[in-house]
């Protein structure tokens, strides 16, 4: 049986690195070299990692499965416990406290140390200790008085044990702790080895309904659809795929590039349970039989009337070939309809794009005409085919073709009613057929009036006109935009409802381009978690000030209000100090800083 280690071993260990094997349990010793190899201090052991409170929220979200599986046996046990001078404690994989109960006078011992909601107590942290050590083994363990690698926690008795998922992974611990009296508590660790094993048992039974609720989705959606889907479950595993799809893949990590990937949301939570997976090539595919070859829009087509009204006239011109002209602001998308009209009608034909307002404009007419080898002073010897010549057979987007002088007005006119374009230095007309498609942020009826835009290349190019509304008309599709930008940058997160909702109280005056903008410089700033609205608010505040000091309409939630109230009453207590009314409130200066200006407290 092994000894009951003494103050006297612990400072030898710690000054010298000598252990005596017959006083330590080996998963301690274990956790002990671990420990000093890593520096922590031994001397202290305090937490020192705390969450904020709008970051512990986020985390409780994150983990609201395993806390509402765990809750009733919390409950149990600290019934069984009463008056017994113990707290219970529920931890994330990474060792966050996400929930602590018990006794009043206990948890104010603890607090003393900083063990306590929001704390990350791991080794690393805080040294060997129950919590941390049974999540770095993935196994139960007690940890009492002495055995402790810092001194802040050798007053203490604790026993956790691991929660484990389905696939054998910890997601959390479950601990209880005490001031430590020596063989006191000997049958604690059974009792929450006991609570892990059923609260495991409970998660298990939820994966399988998860999968029955997806099901059924898959169900549902393939009696009232008409485009072919795949549903995996939280675990990246197939649950369902529409019958017309053929030799479906096990895993997500497994699928061809052309899918969209929309999360899947418990119906009582904001927990991802699966992944919706949309098969974006509108061509059929051997793989699926029977694929709806109408109008596929690349961008996110939504849900906002706005936009769908876009996408109804553009299915009526995509296989047309009728020449049209695409009006909108500048980030509003104009190339990618563009596109999207060209793969609905020559997807195997080239598109040409060309910028009219990016190139000089004496560099412009031999871009789109092309010219022969020695036309000019720095002509390439060999010539140049030019952009007309390039889109033979399939589609010309002109982007910004207001911006284009009166000269390649008229060259460009004579190739539209001729079919012909003659290179620049040359003689000999070549011919050439291809679907025209322009596009402007100007009014090209103002700039005929204004005489800077020939009236006569006015009818050839204004056809069919499609307008494309800002942003600020479509704030209903801006989930979807954010969703298909994150998995354009295959970042594997989700943003939380309120992030978004804050999104859409801005007015975007610079369009879709600018909200793409916006969250890769919130990626940049907050890395792969959802920011809080009021992050969101400050970092578009933070970018263009004068711009946006009044673009912004949020509402409170009640959440909000009652924070705000919490507030506004400590400075009040403190006088205005906010360092003062900071500490009451146990709210870090930096983000109590910050909830100031979120709520106008200045």
């Amino acid at each position: 049986m092994v000894e009951q280690i003494t103050k006297g071993d612990w400072r030898r260990f710690v000054q010298e690195g000598v252990l005596d094997d017959s006083r330590i349990n080996e998963r301690i010793q274990t956790s002990w070299n671990h420990c000093r190899s890593l520096g922590v201090d031994p001397y202290n052991g305090k937490g020192t990692q705390l969450l904020s409170y709008d970051a512990l929220q986020k985390r409780r979200r994150e983990n609201s499965h395993l806390i509402q599986l765990a809750e009733p046996f919390i409950t149990k046990l600290a019934a069984m416990y009463h008056d017994s001078d113990v707290i219970l404690l529920l931890v994330d994989h990474e060792g966050y406290v996400l929930r602590m109960v018990g006794e009043k006078q206990v948890k104010a011992t603890a607090g003393q140390i900083n063990f306590t909601e929001g704390v990350k107590w791991t080794e690393e942290q805080v040294g060997t200790n129950a919590i941390g050590t049974a999540l770095a083994i993935g196994e139960p363990i007690a940890i009492n008085g002495m055995e402790h690698f810092s001194i802040a926690s050798q007053t203490w008795g604790c026993s956790a044990a691991p929660i484990k998922d389905e696939n054998n992974k910890v997601i959390g611990a479950l601990d209880i702790s005490s001031p430590y009296i020596p063989d006191h508590y000997q049958h604690v660790l059974a009792a929450v080895v006991a609570a892990a094993y059923a609260i495991e048992s409970k998660w298990q039974h939820m994966v399988k309904e998860e999968e029955l609720e997806l099901i059924n989705l898959g169900l549902k959606e393939e009696r009232g659809s008409d485009h072919s889907f795949i549903l995996y479950n939280r675990n990246h595993q197939l649950v369902y795929a529409s019958s017309a799809i053929t030799n479906v893949p096990a895993t997500i990590s497994e699928l061809p590039a052309n899918h969209k990937k929309s999360p899947v949301y418990a119906k009582d939570s904001s927990e991802i349970i699966g992944h919706h997976i949309t098969l974006t090539n509108h061509k059929k595919s051997p793989a699926v039989q029977g694929w709806n070859s109408s109008f596929q829009f690349h961008g996110v087509a939504g849900k906002s009337s706005a936009f769908q009204k876009v996408l109804e006239r553009a299915k009526k011109a995509a296989e047309k070939d009728v020449t049209i002209h695409i009006t909108g602001d500048t980030g509003t998308g104009k190339e990618v309809m563009a596109k999207s009209l060209h793969d609905c009608s020559k997807p195997d034909s080239p598109f040409v794009a060309v910028n009219c307002g990016a190139i000089p404009e004496n560099l412009l007419e031999s871009e789109l005409f092309g010219y022969i080898g020695g036309a000019f002073t720095g002509a390439r010897r060999d010539g140049y085919e030019g952009k007309i010549v390039q889109a033979n057979g399939g589609t010309l987007f002109l982007d910004e073709i207001g911006d284009i002088s009166v000269k390649t007005q008229v060259a460009l006119l004579r190739t539209l009613q001729e079919k012909k374009v003659v290179p620049i230095g040359g003689k000999k007309p070549i011919r050439v057929s291809f679907r025209l498609i322009t596009a402007t942020n100007k009014s090209i009826g103002e700039l005929v009036k204004k005489g800077q835009f020939r009236e006569d290349l006015y009818y050839r190019i204004y056809v069919y006109p499609l307008h494309m509304p800002p942003l600020k008309n479509r704030l209903s599709d801006i989930p979807e935009l954010v969703e298909y930008y994150l998995q354009k940058r295959n970042w594997q997160f989700t943003w939380r409802t309120e992030a978004v909702r804050a999104l859409q109280s801005y007015h975007w005056p610079g369009n879709i381009r600018e909200l793409f903008n916006v969250l890769e410089g919130i990626y940049i700033e907050y890395g792969e978690q959802s920011p809080d609205p009021a992050d969101v608010e400050a970092y578009i505040r933070q970018i263009t000030p004068h711009e946006r000091k009044k673009s912004f309409s949020f509402e409170l939630s009640t959440r909000e209000q009652m924070e705000k109230e919490y507030i506004e009453k400590a400075l009040r207590q403190h006088g205005g100090r906010a360092s003062a009314a900071a500490r009451q409130l146990g709210i870090p200066r930096s983000t109590f800083y910050r909830k100031l200006k979120k709520y106008e407290l200045g």
